[in-house]
């Protein structure tokens, strides 16, 4: 009994810690919510909130948690300013799917990067495309991180494969279901290309290791677009050189907002957004992975939350608001 206190008392200081930080109505300060210290969430915060102290004039600080569970709420509810989220992610979390508790007063301020995410076997395997897991032990969710699973299993049916058609297995998180891959315990795993783990998998064992090809199947693109869950495909350039996926090779890919919410005003939405567009340059040469986003991307049709009206208006004026955004838009603040 006294350790479970101890628990909720240490997870409500971290709480309030995390609160006390920031005020998203304030002019002065800003919070970046991220994973914990190390991980790329954190240093792209780190170099953001640089970035807006020394161009907003305002006190900016990248605050790390264990994960987007602690500082979505936190954003949600106006108590921090900014955060990262995958599409799929902040759409869940958007809807309340997935039994998470429902945080309609998120918007997203861009799409920031793409992160390439796909099916990785063992070289030797013999398996190539998606469709040939028929009959295979597929990880198909990690319980870290639920949300992954609405990809894997747009993936896996994007090939004609259902629940019936391979034996499902679920792991702890995605760092074991590269390590189910390679001991043999699965045929095949998601995960997201040229993470530091994926490269080491590559490294050690024997043969390689490579990701599965949609190239086989017909319009996947249009097939991830009418799901309208954030999930995409991407196919992989000779610039990308992520191991075990070869130039042409068509994967996945999800989406990273940067989010905000509702009580953010609507100019200091345009400022934050003006500032890493005048930026992008100096941005993407700190962080090898925003040479997978530019500004040109900042909307899109595909997006699961609603755009902030500050980025409404900040689009508007740059002309790349478009009548199809504006749509999907209204349609997705009338769903709540």
């Amino acid at each position: 009994m006294i350790i479970k206190i101890l628990k909720r008392l240490t997870f409500s200081l971290v709480l309030i810690s995390l609160v006390s930080c920031g005020d998203s109505n304030r002019s002065d300060s800003l919070t970046i919510g991220t994973n914990p210290a190390g991980t790329f969430y954190y240093v792209v915060g780190t170099g953001l909130s640089k970035l807006f102290n020394e161009s907003l004039g305002v006190r900016s600080t990248a605050q790390p948690a264990s994960g987007s569970a602690v500082y979505v709420p936190l954003i949600n509810n106006g108590e921090m300013s900014l955060g990262f989220s995958t599409s799929i992610e902040a759409g869940s979390y958007f809807n309340g799917q997935l039994n998470l508790t429902e945080q309609p007063n998120l918007r997203v301020l861009m799409k920031f990067w793409v992160m390439p995410y796909g099916y990785m076997v063992r070289a030797d395997s013999g398996i190539k495309h998606l469709a040939d897991l028929k009959g295979k032990n597929v990880v198909d969710e990690q319980s870290a991180n639920l949300t992954l699973s609405i990809g894997n299993r747009l993936m896996l049916q994007s090939a004609g494969l259902d629940l019936n058609d391979y034996n499902a297995i679920t792991v702890g998180g995605l760092p074991q279901g590269i390590t189910a891959v390679t001991d043999g315990l699965a045929d095949a795993a998601p995960i997201a290309l040229g993470q530091g783990n994926v490269r080491k998998a590559h490294a050690t064992t024997p043969g390689g290791i490579q990701f599965l090809d949609m190239s086989d199947i017909d319009s996947v693109q249009d097939f991830f677009a009418n799901q309208k869950k954030g999930f995409n495909a991407y196919t992989v350039s000779e610039d990308d050189q992520l191991p075990g996926a070869s130039e042409g090779l068509i994967t996945g890919s999800v989406d990273i907002y940067l989010i905000s919410s509702v009580s953010m005003s609507e100019e200091i939405a345009e400022d934050i957004i003006s500032v890493i567009e005048n930026n992008w340059q100096s941005l993407e040469n700190q962080f090898a992975a925003l040479k997978r986003g530019n500004p040109s991307m900042f909307v899109d049709e595909n997006h699961t939350i609603p755009y902030h009206q500050g980025a409404v208006n900040y689009y508007k004026k740059k002309g790349l608001w478009s009548d199809v955004l504006e749509e999907r838009n209204q349609k997705l603040l009338l769903s709540q």
